[in-house]
Protein backbone atom coordinates (compact mmCIF):
# COMPACT_ATOMS: atom_id res chain seq x y z
CA UNK A 1 0.00 0.00 0.00
CA UNK A 2 3.02 2.55 1.05
CA UNK A 3 4.90 1.40 -2.54
CA UNK A 4 1.12 1.71 -4.52
CA UNK A 5 0.94 5.27 -2.35
CA UNK A 6 4.26 6.31 -3.11
CA UNK A 7 4.18 5.59 -6.75
CA UNK A 8 0.74 6.91 -6.98
CA UNK A 9 2.66 10.20 -5.25
CA UNK A 10 5.51 9.94 -7.73
CA UNK A 11 3.02 10.04 -10.13
CA UNK A 12 0.68 12.67 -9.17
CA UNK A 13 4.12 14.42 -9.03
CA UNK A 14 4.74 14.40 -12.56
CA UNK A 15 1.53 14.91 -13.21
CA UNK A 16 1.45 18.08 -11.37
CA UNK A 17 5.46 19.18 -13.20
CA UNK A 18 4.01 18.24 -16.76
CA UNK A 19 0.67 20.27 -15.76
CA UNK A 20 2.88 23.12 -14.32
CA UNK A 21 5.13 23.09 -17.34
CA UNK A 22 2.55 23.18 -19.77
CA UNK A 23 0.86 26.27 -18.29
CA UNK A 24 4.09 27.89 -18.17
CA UNK A 25 4.66 27.24 -21.88
CA UNK A 26 1.11 28.40 -22.61
CA UNK A 27 1.68 31.68 -20.31
CA UNK A 28 4.75 32.49 -22.41
CA UNK A 29 3.07 31.98 -25.84
CA UNK A 30 0.22 34.40 -24.20
CA UNK A 31 2.55 37.01 -23.53
CA UNK A 32 4.10 36.46 -27.44
CA UNK A 33 0.49 37.22 -28.94
CA UNK A 34 0.12 39.92 -26.74
CA UNK A 35 3.32 41.10 -27.22
CA UNK A 36 2.38 40.64 -31.71
CA UNK A 37 -1.31 42.87 -30.47
CA UNK A 38 0.63 45.34 -29.18
CA UNK A 39 2.93 45.76 -31.96
CA UNK A 40 0.14 45.71 -34.39
CA UNK A 41 -1.70 48.62 -32.02
CA UNK A 42 1.15 50.71 -31.23
CA UNK A 43 1.34 50.49 -35.58
CA UNK A 44 -2.08 51.94 -36.30
CA UNK A 45 -1.85 54.34 -33.59
CA UNK A 46 2.00 55.38 -35.60
CA UNK A 47 -0.21 55.56 -38.77
CA UNK A 48 -3.21 57.26 -37.49
CA UNK A 49 -0.61 60.09 -35.22
CA UNK A 50 1.02 60.29 -38.58
CA UNK A 51 -1.68 61.49 -39.98
CA UNK A 52 -2.87 63.80 -37.18
CA UNK A 53 0.45 65.05 -37.31
CA UNK A 54 0.59 66.29 -40.75
CA UNK A 55 -3.06 67.59 -41.02
CA UNK A 56 -1.64 70.07 -37.73
CA UNK A 57 1.28 71.73 -39.14
CA UNK A 58 -0.89 71.83 -42.75
CA UNK A 59 -3.43 73.97 -40.80
CA UNK A 60 -0.77 75.51 -38.58
CA UNK A 61 0.78 76.79 -42.13
CA UNK A 62 -2.65 77.93 -43.16
CA UNK A 63 -4.09 79.79 -40.38
CA UNK A 64 -0.95 80.80 -38.62
CA UNK A 65 -2.85 79.76 -35.09
CA UNK A 66 -0.50 78.55 -32.65
CA UNK A 67 -3.33 76.06 -31.15
CA UNK A 68 -2.39 73.92 -33.98
CA UNK A 69 1.62 74.23 -33.49
CA UNK A 70 0.64 73.14 -30.09
CA UNK A 71 -1.61 70.06 -31.61
CA UNK A 72 1.46 69.53 -33.81
CA UNK A 73 4.25 69.56 -31.28
CA UNK A 74 1.87 67.33 -28.81
CA UNK A 75 1.33 65.09 -31.36
CA UNK A 76 4.91 64.63 -32.61
CA UNK A 77 5.99 63.93 -28.41
CA UNK A 78 2.97 60.84 -29.37
CA UNK A 79 4.20 59.86 -32.40
CA UNK A 80 7.84 59.68 -30.91
CA UNK A 81 6.92 57.73 -28.10
CA UNK A 82 5.00 54.94 -30.31
CA UNK A 83 8.00 55.27 -32.21
CA UNK A 84 10.36 54.23 -29.48
CA UNK A 85 7.77 51.17 -28.11
CA UNK A 86 7.70 49.47 -31.56
CA UNK A 87 11.54 50.27 -31.86
CA UNK A 88 11.84 47.82 -28.95
CA UNK A 89 9.38 45.13 -29.84
CA UNK A 90 9.85 44.40 -33.20
CA UNK A 91 11.34 40.89 -33.71
CA UNK A 92 11.61 39.35 -37.03
CA UNK A 93 14.35 40.13 -39.65
CA UNK A 94 11.16 41.18 -42.22
CA UNK A 95 9.93 43.61 -39.91
CA UNK A 96 13.22 45.47 -38.66
CA UNK A 97 13.80 45.49 -42.85
CA UNK A 98 10.51 47.26 -43.40
CA UNK A 99 11.33 49.48 -39.72
CA UNK A 100 14.15 50.48 -41.50
CA UNK A 101 12.55 51.55 -44.45
CA UNK A 102 9.71 53.83 -41.94
CA UNK A 103 12.53 55.02 -40.44
CA UNK A 104 14.65 56.23 -43.49
CA UNK A 105 11.04 57.92 -44.67
CA UNK A 106 10.52 59.23 -41.47
CA UNK A 107 13.98 60.74 -41.64
CA UNK A 108 13.21 62.94 -44.94
CA UNK A 109 9.80 63.99 -43.60
CA UNK A 110 11.43 65.37 -40.26
CA UNK A 111 13.93 67.03 -42.81
CA UNK A 112 11.16 68.94 -44.81
CA UNK A 113 9.07 69.65 -41.81
CA UNK A 114 12.23 71.45 -40.34
CA UNK A 115 13.40 73.36 -44.03
CA UNK A 116 9.32 74.26 -44.01
CA UNK A 117 9.90 75.37 -40.57
CA UNK A 118 12.89 77.43 -41.41
CA UNK A 119 11.23 79.01 -44.53
CA UNK A 120 8.46 79.47 -41.94
CA UNK A 121 10.34 81.15 -39.23
CA UNK A 122 12.36 83.14 -42.27
CA UNK A 123 9.17 85.19 -43.17
CA UNK A 124 8.58 83.20 -46.21
CA UNK A 125 5.13 81.66 -45.19
CA UNK A 126 3.79 80.86 -48.38
CA UNK A 127 7.16 79.30 -49.70
CA UNK A 128 6.39 77.07 -46.52
CA UNK A 129 2.96 76.22 -47.15
CA UNK A 130 3.98 75.77 -50.45
CA UNK A 131 6.69 73.31 -50.24
CA UNK A 132 4.59 71.42 -47.14
CA UNK A 133 1.55 70.93 -49.89
CA UNK A 134 3.77 69.68 -52.15
CA UNK A 135 7.02 67.79 -51.54
CA UNK A 136 5.75 67.54 -47.66
CA UNK A 137 2.57 66.01 -48.59
CA UNK A 138 4.29 63.46 -51.13
CA UNK A 139 6.90 62.45 -47.75
CA UNK A 140 3.86 62.42 -46.01
CA UNK A 141 2.18 59.62 -48.42
CA UNK A 142 5.73 57.89 -48.87
CA UNK A 143 5.63 57.28 -44.62
CA UNK A 144 1.99 55.55 -44.98
CA UNK A 145 2.87 53.61 -47.22
CA UNK A 146 5.76 52.19 -45.58
CA UNK A 147 3.92 52.15 -42.75
CA UNK A 148 1.23 50.02 -44.71
CA UNK A 149 3.89 47.76 -45.54
CA UNK A 150 5.39 47.13 -42.19
CA UNK A 151 1.32 46.15 -40.68
CA UNK A 152 1.18 43.97 -43.68
CA UNK A 153 4.29 42.14 -43.03
CA UNK A 154 3.06 42.22 -39.02
CA UNK A 155 -0.16 40.51 -39.69
CA UNK A 156 1.69 37.90 -41.51
CA UNK A 157 4.31 37.61 -38.71
CA UNK A 158 1.58 37.29 -35.90
CA UNK A 159 -0.41 34.69 -38.00
CA UNK A 160 2.64 32.29 -38.10
CA UNK A 161 3.30 33.82 -34.43
CA UNK A 162 -0.17 32.34 -33.35
CA UNK A 163 0.30 28.75 -35.54
CA UNK A 164 3.64 28.18 -33.73
CA UNK A 165 2.07 28.82 -30.40
CA UNK A 166 -0.20 26.34 -31.03
CA UNK A 167 2.06 23.76 -32.24
CA UNK A 168 3.98 24.53 -28.49
CA UNK A 169 0.91 24.34 -26.84
CA UNK A 170 -0.32 21.11 -28.05
CA UNK A 171 2.83 19.11 -27.85
CA UNK A 172 2.51 20.68 -24.44
CA UNK A 173 -0.85 19.14 -23.67
CA UNK A 174 0.38 16.12 -25.44
CA UNK A 175 3.09 15.39 -23.21
CA UNK A 176 0.43 16.24 -20.66
CA UNK A 177 -1.92 13.35 -21.92
CA UNK A 178 1.05 11.01 -21.52
CA UNK A 179 1.64 11.58 -18.23
CA UNK A 180 -2.16 11.20 -16.88
CA UNK A 181 -2.12 8.33 -19.15
CA UNK A 182 0.31 6.56 -17.34
CA UNK A 183 -1.33 7.99 -13.98
CA UNK A 184 -5.01 7.11 -15.05
CA UNK A 185 -7.41 6.23 -18.11
CA UNK A 186 -9.84 8.42 -16.48
CA UNK A 187 -6.96 11.13 -17.10
CA UNK A 188 -7.01 10.65 -20.82
CA UNK A 189 -10.66 12.11 -21.21
CA UNK A 190 -9.73 14.75 -18.99
CA UNK A 191 -6.49 15.71 -21.37
CA UNK A 192 -8.87 15.16 -24.43
CA UNK A 193 -11.13 17.30 -22.81
CA UNK A 194 -8.81 20.17 -21.97
CA UNK A 195 -7.18 19.88 -25.12
CA UNK A 196 -10.27 20.77 -27.14
CA UNK A 197 -10.77 23.73 -25.15
CA UNK A 198 -7.62 25.23 -26.13
CA UNK A 199 -7.13 23.88 -29.50
CA UNK A 200 -10.67 24.66 -30.73
CA UNK A 201 -10.68 28.29 -29.75
CA UNK A 202 -7.55 28.98 -30.83
CA UNK A 203 -7.99 27.43 -34.36
CA UNK A 204 -11.47 29.72 -34.40
CA UNK A 205 -8.99 32.61 -33.90
CA UNK A 206 -6.57 31.39 -36.69
CA UNK A 207 -9.58 31.43 -39.08
CA UNK A 208 -11.15 34.47 -37.98
CA UNK A 209 -8.18 36.33 -37.88
CA UNK A 210 -7.49 35.03 -41.89
CA UNK A 211 -10.57 36.41 -42.94
CA UNK A 212 -10.13 40.23 -40.77
CA UNK A 213 -7.19 40.50 -43.12
CA UNK A 214 -9.92 40.49 -46.06
CA UNK A 215 -12.63 41.48 -44.51
CA UNK A 216 -12.53 44.26 -41.42
CA UNK A 217 -15.99 43.74 -40.08
CA UNK A 218 -15.35 40.23 -39.31
CA UNK A 219 -15.13 39.32 -35.62
CA UNK A 220 -14.09 36.67 -33.58
CA UNK A 221 -16.21 35.40 -30.78
CA UNK A 222 -14.38 35.13 -27.43
CA UNK A 223 -14.32 31.80 -26.42
CA UNK A 224 -11.75 29.25 -23.92
CA UNK A 225 -9.46 30.14 -21.69
CA UNK A 226 -9.15 33.58 -20.93
CA UNK A 227 -6.36 34.52 -22.23
CA UNK A 228 -7.56 33.22 -25.73
CA UNK A 229 -10.73 34.97 -24.94
CA UNK A 230 -7.96 38.13 -23.77
CA UNK A 231 -6.50 37.52 -27.58
CA UNK A 232 -9.80 37.23 -29.29
CA UNK A 233 -10.91 40.78 -27.41
CA UNK A 234 -7.83 42.14 -28.59
CA UNK A 235 -7.81 41.72 -31.99
CA UNK A 236 -11.83 42.71 -32.50
CA UNK A 237 -10.26 45.68 -30.82
CA UNK A 238 -7.53 45.96 -33.31
CA UNK A 239 -10.01 45.17 -36.01
CA UNK A 240 -12.20 48.41 -35.13
CA UNK A 241 -9.69 50.49 -35.38
CA UNK A 242 -8.31 49.85 -38.52
CA UNK A 243 -11.73 49.83 -39.92
CA UNK A 244 -11.89 53.38 -38.35
CA UNK A 245 -8.94 54.32 -39.85
CA UNK A 246 -9.88 52.87 -43.23
CA UNK A 247 -13.57 55.03 -43.07
CA UNK A 248 -10.96 57.92 -42.16
CA UNK A 249 -8.75 57.50 -44.79
CA UNK A 250 -11.13 57.25 -47.65
CA UNK A 251 -13.01 60.09 -46.04
CA UNK A 252 -9.93 62.17 -46.37
CA UNK A 253 -9.25 61.01 -50.19
CA UNK A 254 -12.99 61.80 -51.11
CA UNK A 255 -12.39 65.18 -49.15
CA UNK A 256 -9.04 65.47 -50.93
CA UNK A 257 -10.88 64.34 -54.61
CA UNK A 258 -13.98 67.09 -53.91
CA UNK A 259 -11.69 69.93 -53.45
CA UNK A 260 -9.45 69.38 -56.35
CA UNK A 261 -12.64 69.22 -58.51
CA UNK A 262 -13.23 72.01 -57.34
CA UNK A 263 -9.84 73.73 -57.53
CA UNK A 264 -10.49 72.30 -60.60
CA UNK A 265 -13.49 73.89 -61.35
CA UNK A 266 -12.07 76.94 -59.80
CA UNK A 267 -8.99 77.13 -62.39
CA UNK A 268 -11.32 76.83 -65.24
CA UNK A 269 -13.17 79.85 -64.90
CA UNK A 270 -10.07 81.99 -65.09
CA UNK A 271 -10.34 81.80 -68.58
CA UNK A 272 -12.50 83.72 -70.70
CA UNK A 273 -15.86 81.89 -70.31
CA UNK A 274 -16.44 83.32 -74.18
CA UNK A 275 -13.77 84.61 -76.60
CA UNK A 276 -14.35 88.29 -77.73
CA UNK A 277 -16.04 89.14 -80.96
CA UNK A 278 -13.20 91.42 -82.63
CA UNK A 279 -13.21 93.33 -85.62
CA UNK A 280 -12.52 91.81 -88.78
CA UNK A 281 -10.83 88.79 -86.18
CA UNK A 282 -12.47 85.65 -85.18
CA UNK A 283 -10.90 83.62 -82.03
CA UNK A 284 -11.06 80.35 -80.66
CA UNK A 285 -9.41 78.17 -78.46
CA UNK A 286 -8.74 74.58 -76.52
CA UNK A 287 -7.99 74.29 -72.97
CA UNK A 288 -7.76 70.92 -71.23
CA UNK A 289 -5.25 69.61 -68.31
CA UNK A 290 -3.73 66.30 -68.33
CA UNK A 291 -4.87 66.27 -64.47
CA UNK A 292 -7.51 67.88 -62.32
CA UNK A 293 -5.26 70.83 -62.60
CA UNK A 294 -2.90 72.02 -65.20
CA UNK A 295 0.07 74.35 -65.98
CA UNK A 296 -1.53 75.74 -68.88
CA UNK A 297 -3.24 79.05 -69.50
CA UNK A 298 -4.70 81.41 -71.93
CA UNK A 299 -6.42 84.88 -72.01
CA UNK A 300 -7.28 87.57 -74.20
CA UNK A 301 -6.40 91.21 -72.65
CA UNK A 302 -8.82 94.28 -74.24
CA UNK A 303 -5.81 97.09 -74.07
CA UNK A 304 -8.15 99.89 -75.47
CA UNK A 305 -7.73 101.77 -79.01
CA UNK A 306 -8.56 98.97 -80.91
CA UNK A 307 -5.93 96.73 -79.45
CA UNK A 308 -6.02 93.64 -78.08
CA UNK A 309 -3.47 90.84 -76.48
CA UNK A 310 -3.63 87.29 -76.92
CA UNK A 311 -1.62 85.07 -74.37
CA UNK A 312 -1.05 81.02 -74.16
CA UNK A 313 1.44 79.97 -71.48
CA UNK A 314 2.88 76.47 -70.19
CA UNK A 315 4.45 76.39 -66.41
CA UNK A 316 6.93 73.61 -65.67
CA UNK A 317 5.61 70.60 -64.09
CA UNK A 318 1.69 69.45 -63.72
CA UNK A 319 -1.16 69.54 -61.39
CA UNK A 320 -1.80 71.98 -58.23
CA UNK A 321 1.85 73.65 -58.01
CA UNK A 322 1.50 74.30 -61.51
CA UNK A 323 -1.78 75.69 -61.45
CA UNK A 324 -1.28 77.98 -58.79
CA UNK A 325 1.96 79.23 -60.68
CA UNK A 326 0.03 79.69 -63.77
CA UNK A 327 -2.71 81.61 -61.79
CA UNK A 328 -0.25 83.90 -60.46
CA UNK A 329 0.98 84.52 -63.88
CA UNK A 330 -2.18 84.99 -65.39
CA UNK A 331 -3.02 87.57 -62.68
CA UNK A 332 -0.01 89.68 -62.97
CA UNK A 333 -0.07 89.51 -66.58
CA UNK A 334 -3.59 91.15 -66.86
CA UNK A 335 -2.55 93.46 -64.24
CA UNK A 336 0.70 94.93 -65.97
CA UNK A 337 -0.31 94.15 -69.49
CA UNK A 338 -2.44 97.74 -69.89
CA UNK A 339 0.73 99.72 -68.60
CA UNK A 340 3.25 97.80 -71.11
CA UNK A 341 2.49 98.66 -74.72
CA UNK A 342 5.30 96.57 -76.23
CA UNK A 343 4.95 92.84 -75.97
CA UNK A 344 9.16 92.39 -74.89
CA UNK A 345 8.62 94.84 -72.01
CA UNK A 346 5.69 92.94 -70.73
CA UNK A 347 7.90 89.86 -70.88
CA UNK A 348 10.72 91.46 -68.67
CA UNK A 349 8.59 92.61 -65.99
CA UNK A 350 7.09 89.73 -64.94
CA UNK A 351 10.51 87.98 -65.86
CA UNK A 352 11.77 89.82 -62.66
CA UNK A 353 8.38 89.41 -60.91
CA UNK A 354 8.45 85.49 -61.43
CA UNK A 355 11.92 85.04 -60.84
CA UNK A 356 11.77 86.26 -57.47
CA UNK A 357 9.10 83.98 -56.79
CA UNK A 358 9.76 81.06 -58.28
CA UNK A 359 13.28 80.50 -58.32
CA UNK A 360 13.29 78.93 -55.14
CA UNK A 361 11.04 75.66 -56.26
CA UNK A 362 12.70 75.69 -60.05
CA UNK A 363 9.73 76.59 -61.56
CA UNK A 364 9.14 78.76 -64.59
CA UNK A 365 7.17 79.82 -67.32
CA UNK A 366 7.08 79.54 -70.94
CA UNK A 367 4.78 82.43 -72.63
CA UNK A 368 3.59 83.83 -75.52
CA UNK A 369 2.14 87.20 -76.13
CA UNK A 370 0.77 88.77 -79.21
CA UNK A 371 -0.67 92.48 -78.90
CA UNK A 372 -3.04 92.62 -82.06
CA UNK A 373 -4.17 96.20 -83.62
CA UNK A 374 -7.87 95.63 -84.82
CA UNK A 375 -7.39 98.81 -87.31
CA UNK A 376 -4.15 98.51 -88.77
CA UNK A 377 -4.02 94.58 -88.40
CA UNK A 378 -0.43 94.59 -87.35
CA UNK A 379 0.44 92.24 -85.17
CA UNK A 380 3.54 92.01 -82.63
CA UNK A 381 4.47 88.52 -80.81
CA UNK A 382 7.26 88.40 -78.05
CA UNK A 383 7.97 84.92 -76.66
CA UNK A 384 9.32 83.45 -73.66
CA UNK A 385 10.23 79.55 -74.16
CA UNK A 386 6.93 78.84 -75.68
CA UNK A 387 6.34 76.72 -79.24
CA UNK A 388 7.28 79.61 -82.13
CA UNK A 389 2.85 80.80 -83.19
CA UNK A 390 2.11 79.45 -86.61
CA UNK A 391 0.73 81.41 -89.67
CA UNK A 392 -0.98 80.03 -92.24
CA UNK A 393 -1.33 82.71 -95.48
CA UNK A 394 -2.89 80.73 -98.39
CA UNK A 395 -1.33 77.74 -99.28
CA UNK A 396 2.07 79.05 -97.19
CA UNK A 397 2.70 78.07 -93.53
CA UNK A 398 6.05 79.91 -91.62
CA UNK A 399 6.74 79.82 -87.91
CA UNK A 400 7.16 83.23 -86.29
CA UNK A 401 10.43 82.83 -84.32
CA UNK A 402 10.79 85.08 -81.57
CA UNK A 403 13.21 83.49 -79.22
CA UNK A 404 13.09 83.98 -75.43
CA UNK A 405 13.84 81.81 -72.12
CA UNK A 406 11.05 81.04 -70.20
CA UNK A 407 10.06 83.32 -67.16
CA UNK A 408 11.31 83.14 -64.02
CA UNK A 409 14.83 81.31 -65.48
CA UNK A 410 17.21 84.29 -65.44
CA UNK A 411 17.02 87.93 -64.39
CA UNK A 412 17.52 90.90 -66.26
CA UNK A 413 16.42 88.93 -69.55
CA UNK A 414 16.01 91.29 -72.61
CA UNK A 415 13.04 90.14 -74.52
CA UNK A 416 12.68 91.16 -78.45
CA UNK A 417 9.46 91.15 -80.53
CA UNK A 418 8.50 90.83 -84.08
CA UNK A 419 6.07 92.94 -86.28
CA UNK A 420 4.16 91.76 -89.54
CA UNK A 421 1.02 92.90 -90.58
CA UNK A 422 -1.56 90.43 -91.52
CA UNK A 423 -3.82 90.01 -94.33
CA UNK A 424 -7.61 88.42 -95.23
CA UNK A 425 -7.93 84.97 -94.44
CA UNK A 426 -4.41 84.68 -92.61
CA UNK A 427 -4.45 81.81 -89.56
CA UNK A 428 -2.48 82.32 -86.71
CA UNK A 429 -1.99 79.64 -84.38
CA UNK A 430 -0.39 78.94 -81.01
CA UNK A 431 -0.44 76.28 -78.87
CA UNK A 432 1.42 74.70 -75.86
CA UNK A 433 3.98 72.06 -76.16
CA UNK A 434 1.31 69.46 -75.11
CA UNK A 435 0.24 69.53 -78.95
CA UNK A 436 3.68 68.76 -80.63
CA UNK A 437 4.80 66.34 -77.59
CA UNK A 438 1.60 64.43 -77.19
CA UNK A 439 2.84 60.56 -77.55
CA UNK A 440 0.83 57.35 -79.04
CA UNK A 441 1.15 53.85 -77.86
CA UNK A 442 4.52 53.14 -79.12
CA UNK A 443 6.12 56.45 -77.43
CA UNK A 444 5.99 58.18 -80.80
CA UNK A 445 5.78 62.05 -80.53
CA UNK A 446 3.17 63.59 -82.99
CA UNK A 447 5.78 66.18 -83.50
CA UNK A 448 5.98 69.22 -85.50
CA UNK A 449 5.99 67.37 -89.19
CA UNK A 450 2.73 66.37 -88.88
CA UNK A 451 1.49 69.27 -86.91
CA UNK A 452 2.56 71.46 -90.09
CA UNK A 453 1.08 68.78 -92.43
CA UNK A 454 -2.47 69.22 -90.37
CA UNK A 455 -1.80 72.76 -90.93
CA UNK A 456 -1.16 72.67 -94.94
CA UNK A 457 -4.07 70.45 -94.92
CA UNK A 458 -6.67 72.85 -93.71
CA UNK A 459 -9.01 74.57 -96.32
CA UNK A 460 -8.09 78.10 -97.38
CA UNK A 461 -11.54 79.61 -95.71
CA UNK A 462 -11.10 77.51 -92.90
CA UNK A 463 -12.73 79.00 -89.60
CA UNK A 464 -10.50 79.74 -86.53
CA UNK A 465 -13.27 76.89 -84.26
CA UNK A 466 -12.95 74.64 -86.78
CA UNK A 467 -9.14 75.06 -87.20
CA UNK A 468 -8.60 74.29 -83.55
CA UNK A 469 -11.38 71.06 -83.65
CA UNK A 470 -9.02 69.56 -86.39
CA UNK A 471 -5.93 70.20 -84.32
CA UNK A 472 -7.34 68.54 -81.00
CA UNK A 473 -8.92 65.54 -83.07
CA UNK A 474 -5.60 64.85 -85.04
CA UNK A 475 -3.72 64.88 -81.70
CA UNK A 476 -6.19 62.53 -80.22
CA UNK A 477 -6.30 60.08 -83.14
CA UNK A 478 -2.69 59.86 -83.09
CA UNK A 479 -2.82 58.85 -79.56
CA UNK A 480 -5.38 56.52 -79.60
CA UNK A 481 -6.03 57.56 -76.59
CA UNK A 482 -9.70 59.39 -74.98
CA UNK A 483 -7.00 61.70 -72.62
CA UNK A 484 -3.41 63.54 -72.97
CA UNK A 485 -0.62 62.73 -71.21
CA UNK A 486 0.32 66.71 -71.00
CA UNK A 487 -1.50 69.80 -70.49
CA UNK A 488 -2.91 71.10 -74.40
CA UNK A 489 -3.81 74.69 -74.83
CA UNK A 490 -4.17 75.77 -78.46
CA UNK A 491 -5.45 79.42 -79.05
CA UNK A 492 -6.31 80.38 -82.93
CA UNK A 493 -6.95 83.57 -85.08
CA UNK A 494 -8.43 84.05 -87.96
CA UNK A 495 -8.42 87.41 -90.35
CA UNK A 496 -12.08 87.90 -91.58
Amino acid sequence: MALGFGLTLFLALLVGLGGRLAYEISKRQNNIIQTRADVNSLTLDLEILAVRRTDALRRYLDTQNARHLVTYRDTEVAYDQVFDQLTALLRTPEEVEAWQGVVAVEAGLDDKAQEVFRLYDSRFPGSARFLWNTEGLEAQDNLLAAIRTLRQIQSDASIQIINQALETENLAVLTVTLFYGLALLGGIAASLLITRSITNPLSQLIQKTTAIGSDLTVRVEPSGPKEIAFLGQTINKMGANLLATRRALQQHNERLEHELTLASQIQASFFPEVLPQLPRLELAAFWQPAREMGGDFYTTINLGNGQHGLVVGDVSGKGAPAAMAGALAVGLLEAYAPAYPQPEALLGRLNLDLHARFIANYINVACCYAIVDTNSLNLTVANAGCVFPYLRRGSNLCEIEVFGLPLGMWPEFNYHSHSMLLHSGDLLVFSSDGLIEARNGGGELFGFDRLELELKSFPPEIEAQAAVDRLVTAALTFTGKPDLDDDLTILAMRVI
